[in-house]
């Protein structure tokens, strides 16, 4: 693991999954949401481009949850996710091209969506050697919403390279 990633880690160890889920909801809060009264706080960020990337407190559960049973993932996230908790403030440097080795793809909009933004892409950084991806879907201004992030197993990150298209990568940092 890169060391800059491995000093991002938070450390679960030790907790329940509800302290977990509470220290993580804290570092989410504190890293990107700075604006605004709960439940609606916001924050922006900036992308390896300088496009402005919004983070909602509404994005949380979705980021950060799973599905407990794989039978149930048409209907709810309802088991928060060490993994991807673990990973909270890896978010901001993978998408702002702080990373070594982090990739940019544009992919295809996600069907169903029936407002303006159903024929825009989506965009996605990808830590390859991690198998971590960041999701962001488009705002009607140009910018990004933050989806989700999570470590993705390695045949979801070939058929999201497969149609989608790579559009920066981030070789060497000084």
């Amino acid at each position: 693991m890169d060391a800059r990633l491995a000093s991002f880690l938070v450390d679960l160890s030790g907790l329940s999954d509800k302290d977990a889920e509470q220290l993580v909801f804290q570092k989410y809060v504190e890293l990107y949401l700075d604006r605004g009264r709960p439940p609606r706080r916001i924050g922006i960020r900036k992308t390896h481009d300088g496009t402005n990337v919004k983070f909602g407190e509404s994005r949380y559960d979705h980021a950060f949850y799973t599905f407990a049973e794989s039978t149930s993932r048409k209907y709810a996230k309802d088991k928060f996710d060490r993994l991807r908790g673990e990973r909270v403030a890896w978010i901001g440097p993978v998408v702002a091209g702080e990373i070594e080795g982090t990739e940019c793809w544009i992919g295809p909009p996600k069907n169903g969506r029936r407002d303006v933004r159903s024929r825009a892409p989506n965009r996605f950084y990808i830590v390859p050697s991690e198998r971590y991806i960041v999701w962001l879907e488009p705002t009607r201004d140009g910018g990004w919403w933050f989806s989700s992030a999570y470590v993705a197993g390695f045949g979801d990150i070939r058929r999201y390279c497969r149609i989608g298209r790579q559009i920066w990568a981030q070789k060497n940092i000084p």
